[in-house]
């Protein structure tokens, strides 16, 4: 199952009409949780408060669920029944709240907690106080300012930890679209992917550290990222290409072969699906270069029965008279062959922009 992927609102950061716009974009692309954040001392509260029952109208006609971020001064501001009535789903109560407080708003509505901070003893006190585990998740910040995000292996060790205790953990990936202000330094959770591609970070996120729920972090993702988004939702790893020569299977999803080769991934489907991959016309050599890491490749007429063969490239290869070089990965997504070496696994190519 892929883990949730959500999207960050920020109200005051662009007009209704393009947050609105891009909510429909990515619900059409599967996303059903919105993060917001109420932390906006220097706004006017009564414009907060239009511009949020704004949003969540919106969320509410798409059928998403609206989480906020809220600390204990702003609850006494907005008031419950006002984010209760306005449509807001759930409160991420980070500071400002004690146990007592938490435990009891958790039977009202879902409620996420700080997962970097959240501890065995709190976790104890809370259920003390009878807290409802079943409307309880664990959410880390993102960090905007660079050199403070996570950690990896403890950002890990706290998320086994909490999902041990059958909580649901999330955590945030950078956006390639808009950025935030003022530091436009993206906003991931882990600090290793400040400057990572979304869809990068969010793999390894899924893959790797224990997390139930991923976000976007910043404003917006590229319309590049959404296409990799909604074709790993197929199971198909996008990968983005410089493409050097013409090639009639650029737009096909390819398969890399069950016995996974060391250095380099094959395509299963370019060769041997005759009637709709292989091309009849004899492909002669030409861009008979060296291969570094990401070369895309097919065998000219000069490797006999094994024309027609769609490679890519897994470390640096010598150039080689049979193996005609027609594109090549972006440098950003070159990490993602990790992910497509394994046998068995369905990629594409994007024309990168």
């Amino acid at each position: 199952m892929i883990p949730l992927l959500g999207i960050s609102i920020f109200v005051a950061d662009r007009s209704l009409e393009d947050n609105v716009r891009y909510m429909e974009e990515m619900k059409a692309a599967g996303c059903t949780e919105i993060f917001t954040s109420l932390h906006m001392p220097e706004d006017d509260i009564g414009q907060l408060k239009e511009k949020l029952l704004e949003i969540a109208n919106a969320a509410r006609r798409l059928g998403m669920d609206l989480m906020a971020d809220i600390s204990g001064k702003a609850l006494e501001k907005f008031s419950f029944p006002f984010l209760m009535e306005a449509g807001v789903t759930g409160l991420r109560m980070d500071f400002g709240f004690s146990a007592v407080e938490i435990a009891a708003y958790s039977h009202k509505m879902k409620i996420a907690l700080n997962a970097s901070t959240l501890t065995p003893e709190f976790l104890a006190a809370l259920q003390e106080h009878h807290i409802c585990l079943d409307n309880i998740e664990a959410w880390h910040n993102y960090y905007p300012r660079p050199e403070t995000g996570l950690d990896k292996e403890a950002f890990i060790a706290k998320n086994r930890w909490l999902q041990a205790e059958g909580i649901t953990t999330m955590a945030f990936i950078p956006g390639d679209g808009l950025k935030r202000k003022p530091l436009f330094q993206s906003l991931p959770t882990l600090e290793k992917h400040r400057n990572q591609s979304s869809f990068l970070a969010y793999l390894e996120l899924e893959k790797d550290c224990a997390v139930d729920k991923i976000f976007v972090g910043d404003l917006t993702l590229s319309e590049g990222s959404q296409v990799q988004f909604q074709q790993y939702e197929e199971g198909i790893i996008s990968l983005r290409v410089i493409q050097e020569l013409p090639y009639a299977l650029w737009d096909k999803v390819h398969l890399n072969r069950l016995d996974a080769a060391r250095d380099v991934v094959r395509s299963e489907t370019a060769r041997t699906d005759q009637e709709r991959f292989v091309m009849t016309r004899s492909i002669a050599p030409m861009h008979t270069y060296k291969r570094p890491r990401g070369t895309v490749t097919v065998d000219n007429y000069l490797y006999g029965r094994y024309e027609h063969e769609l490679q890519i490239t897994l470390r640096d290869l010598p150039a080689h008279e049979a193996v005609n070089v027609i594109g090549h990965v972006i440098e950003e997504d070159l990490p993602l062959l990790d992910y497509v070496r394994q046998g068995g696994r369905r990629f594409s190519f994007t024309a990168a922009t």
